[in-house]
């Protein structure tokens, strides 16, 4: 090999690195504007986390609060109390359904 085709080898191999060189900068560039966009998604994303929680722990103690005061008045002795058996639940279907509504004596014409 002479000296001529030695130094055109060796400046299409320098060419190449070069080419190179300049895809992997490109490639860095876009690489860093995305790690940039998603290291911002994150933090929002955090955020948002962040947010959340704290909605959370508002509504956790809204919930307890309105369970203590339920427990205050003392509803546990209550049974059976605004339950209705088959029965009842049938006569209220049947009631509602068929439009026997007619049946129910109401005080509106009445003078109290």
């Amino acid at each position: 090999m002479s000296l001529i085709e030695s130094s055109k080898l060796l400046e299409q191999k320098v060419n190449k690195a070069i080419a190179l060189i300049n895809r992997l900068r490109l490639d860095n560039k876009e690489l860093n504007e995305r790690l940039l966009m998603v290291t911002n998604h994150n933090e929002e994303l955090q955020e948002l986390l962040n947010k959340t929680s704290a909605d959370t722990a508002v509504i956790e103690e809204a919930i307890t609060s309105a369970l203590e005061s339920l427990d205050e008045l003392g509803l546990d002795d209550l049974g059976t109390f605004g339950t209705l058996d088959s029965e009842e639940l049938e006569a209220a279907e049947s009631f509602t359904i068929e439009g026997s509504a007619a049946d129910v004596e109401t005080f509106e014409n009445q003078e109290l």
